[in-house]
Formats: C-alpha cells, sequence, structure tokens
C-alpha cells in the first residue's frame, strides 16, 4: 500500500498493472479491500488503483466529521488524478463511490475518459425525492447502535438494507472484518449534508457511460439507474443476473468481463 498527501490529508492506495489508468472508488462501510475480486483481472489489461477514501481504513475515523462529505471525497479524488497519475482516466464508483464518480465527471470532466457507475446512491436526484426519504432513517439507526457499542447489529442493518435481508449472515469474513474496520465511518456518514444532483449537470456528462445494475439489488438502486438511464446521454445499462448490491463480489466473472469489454470498446 502506498501513501501520498492530498489535500492536507495521508490518502493510502494501491497500484498494480499497465496500460490505461482505471481508479476505483468503493462505498461505504468499505474501503480498497473491496476489490480484491477486480485487482487480478483489471491489471491485466490496465493500470489499476485502488484508493481508500478519507477517513477509512487504514487511517482512522476521527471525531471530526464536518469534512465527511461527498465534495470532500471528490475534491480528493480529482487531486489524486491530477498530482499521481496526471492522464485522463476510466473511473469506476461503486455505491456511494458512484456519487463521488459522478461528482468528479461533472467537475472535472477532462479527467474522466470512460465513467462505470455500479448501483450508484448516496445522493438525491432533483425530483426523485421522495423515492429515498422512507428509507434514509436506517443510517441514523445504523449509527446510533454503532455509538452504543452495538456495532454488529448496527452493521447488520445497514448492510441489509442496502443489499437485501440476511445478506449480512451470508458475507463471508473478510468483507465482515473490512465493514468492522470502517464501522466508525457510519456515524460520519450519517452527519454528512444531503447530496442532491442537479438534472442539468447529469445531462452534461458526455462521455460513455456504464451503469450497472444487480438484478436483486433493492429499491432504490434500480429506480436510480432507470432515472440516470433516461438523463446522462451516452450511456449504457446492464445486470448482473442472480447478484444484489455487491454484484462485483456476488458475480465477479460476469461482472469483470462487463466492464474489461466496455473499456475496450472504441
Amino acid at each position: 500500500m502506498i501513501a501520498t498527501e492530498i489535500n492536507n490529508y495521508k490518502l493510502y492506495y494501491n497500484k498494480i498493472g499497465k496500460g490505461k489508468p482505471i481508479v476505483m472508488v468503493h462505498g461505504s462501510l468499505c474501503d480498497s479491500r473491496y476489490w480484491k475480486k477486480q485487482i487480478d483481472v483489471f491489471s491485466s489489461f490496465f493500470e489499476v488503483y485502488s484508493i481508500n477514501l478519507r477517513h477509512y481504513w487504514p487511517n482512522d475515523c476521527n471525531s471530526n466529521y464536518e469534512n465527511f462529505s461527498v465534495k470532500q471525497h471528490s475534491n480528493d479524488l480529482i487531486t489524486f488524478i491530477k498530482k499521481i497519475i496526471d492522464r485522463p482516466v476510466y473511473l469506476l464508483g461503486h455505491s456511494r463511490g458512484g456519487a463521488i464518480s459522478i461528482e468528479t465527471a461533472i467537475k472535472e470532466p477532462s479527467i474522466v475518459d470512460k465513467l462505470i457507475l455500479a448501483d450508484p446512491g448516496g445522493f438525491k436526484i432533483e425530483g426523485m425525492v421522495n423515492i429515498f426519504d422512507e428509507r434514509d432513517d436506517f443510517r441514523l439507526r445504523s449509527s446510533k447502535l454503532v455509538l452504543e457499542n452495538k456495532k454488529e447489529e448496527g452493521l447488520q442493518l445497514f448492510i441489509d438494507t442496502v443489499s437485501g435481508q440476511n445478506t449480512w449472515a451470508r458475507m463471508v469474513s473478510w468483507f465482515k472484518q473490512m465493514v468492522h474496520d470502517n464501522a466508525k465511518t457510519l456515524i460520519a456518514q450519517s452527519k454528512e449534508p444531503p447530496f442532491i444532483l442537479n438534472i442539468e449537470n447529469l445531462s452534461n456528462i458526455s462521455m460513455p457511460t456504464l451503469l450497472i445494475g444487480g438484478s436483486l439489488s433493492p429499491s432504490p438502486y434500480p429506480e436510480i439507474l432507470d432515472k440516470l438511464q433516461q438523463i446522462i446521454p451516452n450511456n449504457t445499462r446492464i445486470n448482473i443476473i442472480g447478484s444484489s448490491h455487491g454484484m462485483n463480489i456476488g458475480n465477479p466473472k460476469v461482472f469483470n468481463s462487463s466492464v474489461c469489454n466496455f473499456l475496450m470498446k472504441n
């Protein structure tokens, strides 16, 4: 793992492979380990960067929650790409990492050649706010359980809400360890301001965009993808059969081949 200074913060990342750079951005409760089933395949074709966002493992999530936001993480990502890679990249974001990737593509389109959004979340789209409101309190309830030293219950609530009932019980040990390592980020995430995407900005995303969903992903992820498919001009959409929100873990063979085919297509 490599450490670098980004916006006055020590950020950790992994780098492997040669070729066109691809940057992979994890979502809630995760870190660079989330992509363990993608690294070997992608590095056969690309220069692969998997980053650990601000406040996530191996760093601690301290009590300074003011700079925990999609905008801050996007600013860090932009600085990282410009400082460390210094050329346009393929950008892959999962879940909340999708929000960070969208914000990056909107703010700095010249540094993103292609955009891949896997069940993007952690944001609201103008005109869709009501879809989110009923379920959004699960973040508050999860973080409250973590604060009350009921970490296992809080993590189970969060994972089962975003991926489906009983997902936590079925998850492999390495995934549970990663989630435990990042449990305190739930507290920060519950305090971050709502991130609302403007339809006009979304419609100006011009780079080729791949929208990936899990065929078993719960609401609101399919609805988000439906809306993005309507708004983003140059998009392709696929569903990973038999997988829920963590489709890159649930069906890595299809996920990896779908991403590689999209990126290698002219």
